[in-house]
């Protein structure tokens, strides 16, 4: 047996090859003749003689070849330059392919390097399979049971912690401290037990640059249960996580790189965190983003930490019905989350029915729920794989568009390659070996359509990542994305390739070598492969129009909310001047400052502020009348003066809150029109009381009333809303403000200015999350506008590659018509009927078209009802519009060939047949 590197050295030497076994086979021939001559033959039939006792020559070569075994190689080298001469010489046909392929590859990469990031990829922490979260679940009753269930009395709640889930019931994935102290008392299912707390932001001040960034409370245990080890330094242990121990802080990677140029120069510098000293003892791996894939902390703190920034969160280590941390572990090796359930069941219920107080909450106790936790908080998979799977399916719709049709226009073009066809067939080759020809092609075509795609996914998870998720989502190009592109194209190729390589070998070779056409005799109880093909593209373009149609509805039922007050020309921007280190009254002082700094700025109308945007917005606190039911559905806002008159939002009766509302003067409100309907009917409420509830109860006066604006978002239905003075509310209102600047010109022009400003102030304070209103209600229908955007150019790409099937298909059967429509217009045939001819084929195909996928939109409109605002999912315009835009596009597209075919000239068609 021949070895591979002496068949790799005869390859490499293959025209020496040629040329021996060239020389060799003259010789043997030679010597044959000369021995027939001998014979008493003469020369010329000697040489034939010796020709017949040989063979064929080719076919000896061919035979030789064989045995040298690289025969399938060198016929593939063969295929793959043949192709590339082929579509080089098609250049049209190569670039409407490969460009259609792109597009579709390249959407589905996109979004699958997202599903990859968000639903596939574990923690990139050791061993991601053995971790696992400690939640709980309980049955809800009622609205409470959208919020908590009645165990949950003293909850400190943070979004995306817990959620109501359709089969389970309410989901909790916030615990006591208690809790976690419970778990850590038996190791008998776990080796290691951690929790973890997200606020919400910190003022971090690096050598007196001062800005706002994310940080994570973690337990003394947690780097080591996750099993992540130090880019530099140390990370946080256990004697780090106890009251009085030194602060220290550990940095991401990313913020080691910007704030002091690299981990090793980060450990040991020193950085204030609300104001509080603390000592950078390490960095992270830049791979670790923390448990929570949609955020990602710049820095990590110890759990007890939290007592020296102030506040009555020591009582939280001590309730037992105050849930605010997460908590995970880690299996011991052999343990299921079975039997770790079922070890921890009864001690946990034991627990939770110690901390209840009443029956109420005896009723409704929370189940232990151990669930998997390689992959981290699901809090983002959850806001995000629904959108995901159907964006997913809205883009493989367009791939599988795009392969119907370019094997629709690959069966167009077989038409003109049925002499080439046939010649290959009447030489002696196989169907198996021209098909395989075939799909080289088709590989080839799909495999520049990866290529390009893989360019095209990279310029839309760019896009992907700002629109769908406003860079909470962040995905890239790797290994197993463009391992994705490489099995899409492979399998794009064979599928668009087979059949219509197949159906290309089935000719009939006599007629095709005379040039001579197959007689075609329509009928109309036969469907072709082609008909099949076109008729799903017009379903599944229909689908997606009517997708876009319902996305579009709904952003234009959005952007027509009436909002209340005039959002143009609003610059918004926040200062915590609290955690800069200011405290209560001075805080008071600092914003009323700034407020009238703000106010002088040349080009600013008037400003002022409120410790929430109103779209942002959700504070709620008791609040009671004289002779009304308590509303639980009244809503707060703490606003500064000329707040209404900034907003631009109607006063209807009364006044404004103005600077005569201070803290030592009466405590006034003003009130929203649903609040004055509610509780006082028809009556004047001007001079009435209501009393703010709480832990200090207050008596204030309604000194006016104002029209509704949107509060909390604009889904939501608009509450009762109370408007306070922020002086004279509570201290915790008097933290972080939002300011507000209405101005003459664009408001963004503005920025600087403000950042100097707050810097003269206070360096500490750092101005954040500065936008303009109307930004801020953009962002607020980013997905909305991002789905209306994406299903609009999906379903307009659909169509496009729809109706150049729907062309290509009309063409092919026209030229199979040719000598029919020749003899037609002989005998008399206008041309209006045989455009008719031609478009009554249109007519058909979208018709079965609908048939199919009307029936569909209507069953299946129900899945993206959640997405809709304002609207049914069967909405009757956005179908109708979806069913017009189709059959309009689908004439136009049939009109060009239908007109083509009525110019023939019947003498010419009649000659060519």
């Amino acid at each position: 047996m021949i070895s591979f590197f002496r068949k790799l050295t005869w390859l490499m030497r293959r025209r020496r090859k040629e040329d021996e076994l060239g020389e060799e086979l003259r010789f043997h021939l030679e010597e044959e003749a000369e021995q027939r001559q001998t014979e008493g033959l003469a020369a010329e039939q000697a040489r034939w003689a010796a020709l017949r006792d040989l063979g064929s020559i080719a076919s000896v070569q061919e035979n030789t070849r064989v045995s040298w075994g690289w025969t399938t190689l060198e016929q593939l080298g063969q295929d793959v330059r043949y192709a590339l001469r082929t579509m080089l010489a098609n250049k049209a046909f190569t670039a409407l392919a490969a460009l259609s392929l792109a597009l579709g590859i390249g959407a589905n990469t996109a979004i699958y390097s997202f599903m990859d990031t968000l639903l596939l990829r574990s923690l990139p922490v050791q061993d991601p399979g053995s971790l696992v979260l400690l939640n709980w679940q309980a049955a809800g009753r009622g609205q409470d049971a959208e919020r908590s269930p009645s165990i949950m009395h003293g909850v400190h709640t943070r979004s995306g912690s817990s959620y109501r889930d359709p089969q389970k019931g309410y989901i909790g994935g916030i615990v006591p401290y208690a809790a976690f102290e419970l778990f850590r008392k038996d190791d008998s299912a776990f080796t290691s037990v951690f929790a973890h707390y997200q606020p919400s932001s910190f003022t971090l001040s690096v050598k007196g640059e001062a800005d706002i960034a994310s940080g994570e409370y973690v337990s003394g245990d947690f780097f080591r249960g996750l099993g992540v080890p130090a880019a530099s330094g140390r990370l946080i242990v256990s004697d780090d996580d106890r009251a009085g121990a030194e602060p220290v802080a550990i940095l991401s990677h990313s913020l080691s790189q910007s704030r002091f140029g690299g981990p090793a120069q980060a450990v040991g510098q020193s950085i204030l965190i609300n104001n509080i000293a603390f000592t950078v003892a390490g960095v992270t791996p830049p791979e670790f983003f923390g448990v929570n894939p949609g955020i990602a902390p710049d820095f990590y703190l110890p759990m007890h930490a939290n007592l020296l920034f102030g506040g009555d969160i020591a009582g939280w280590y001590l309730a037992q019905n105050t849930y605010w941390i997460e908590v995970m572990a880690r299996l011991r090796p052999g343990v299921s989350i079975q039997a770790a359930q079922a070890t921890w069941a009864a001690p946990f219920r034991q627990w939770v029915e110690s901390t209840a107080t009443n029956d109420q909450e005896r009723a409704n106790l929370p189940v232990l729920l151990i669930r998997e936790g390689g992959g981290g908080l699901d809090a983002l998979r959850r806001r995000y794989s629904k959108p995901l799977y159907m964006l997913m399916t809205l883009v493989g719709f367009i791939l599988a568009i795009a392969c119907a049709n370019i094997a629709n226009l690959l069966l167009a073009r077989a038409t003109a390659r049925r002499r080439e066809m046939a010649v290959r067939l009447g030489m002696g080759a196989t169907r198996s070996r021209v098909v395989r020809q075939l799909l080289t092609e088709s590989i080839l075509l799909a495999s520049l359509g990866g290529i390009l795609g893989l360019l095209v996914a990279y310029g839309s998870i760019r896009f992907l990542t700002l629109l769908l998720g406003n860079g909470a989502l962040h995905s890239s190009l790797d290994w197993h994305v463009m391992g994705l592109a490489g099995a899409l194209s492979l399998l794009t190729g064979v599928v668009f390739g087979l059949v219509p390589a197949i159906q290309s070998t089935r000719a009939d070779v006599i007629p095709a070598l005379k040039e001579v056409r197959a007689s075609h005799t329509p009928s109309r109880f036969r469907v072709s492969l082609s008909q099949v093909l076109i008729v799903a593209q017009i379903a599944l373009s229909l689908l997606m129009l009517v997708a876009a149609g319902l996305f579009i509805r709904t952003l234009s039922n959005l952007q027509s909310v009436q909002l209340g007050f005039n959002r143009d020309n609003l610059l918004l921007f926040q200062l915590n001047a609290r955690q800069a280190g200011h405290q209560d009254a001075e805080i008071t002082s600092f914003y009323t400052e700034l407020q009238k700094r703000f106010n002088a700025l040349p080009g600013v109308r008037i400003a002022s502020l409120s410790h929430e945007s109103l779209l942002n917005a959700g504070t709620g606190q008791p609040i009671s009348v004289p002779g009304a039911e308590r509303d639980s559905k009244t809503r707060l806002l703490y606003v500064g003066p000329a707040f209404f008159t900034t907003m631009q939002i109607p006063i209807l009766l009364g006044r404004d809150i103005d600077d005569r509302d201070q803290p030592g003067s009466p405590a006034v409100v003003v009130i929203s029109e649903q609040f004055a309907k509610k509780n006082f009917g028809e009556e004047n409420p001007l001079g009435r009381h209501l009393t703010l509830g709480g832990r200090d109860p207050r008596d204030m006066e309604i000194v006016g009333v104002v029209r509704e604006a949107r509060y909390g978002g604009l889904k939501r239905e608009v509450p009762p809303v109370v408007y306070i003075p922020y002086n004279q509310g509570s201290h915790k209102a008097v933290a972080e403000m939002t300011f507000v600047l209405r101005t003459s010109s664009d408001p963004l022009g503005f920025v600087n200015t403000v950042r100097e400003i707050a810097h003269q102030a206070d360096a500490r304070v750092p101005v954040s999350n500065v936008q303009t209103q109307s930004a801020q209600i953009d962002e607020l229908m980013g997905q909305e506008i991002a789905f209306a955007k994406l299903c609009s150019a999906f379903a307009f790409l659909a169509l496009v590659v729809a109706c150049v099937g729907l062309y290509g298909t009309l063409s092919y059967n026209i030229a199979r018509r040719t000598g029919e429509i020749g003899i037609r217009m002989a005998l008399g045939a206008r041309r209006g009927s045989v455009v008719w001819m031609v478009l009554r084929d249109v007519v058909v195909f979208a018709a079965a078209g609908l048939a199919i996928s009307v029936p569909i939109a209507l069953a299946t409109s129900t899945l993206v009802a959640s997405f809709l605002f304002d609207m049914k999912p069967n909405d009757p315009l956005a179908l109708t519009l979806a069913v017009v835009i189709l059959l309009a596009s689908a004439l136009l597209a049939g009109y060009a060939p239908a007109r083509k075919a009525s110019r023939i000239d019947p003498m010419i068609a009649l000659r060519h047949q």
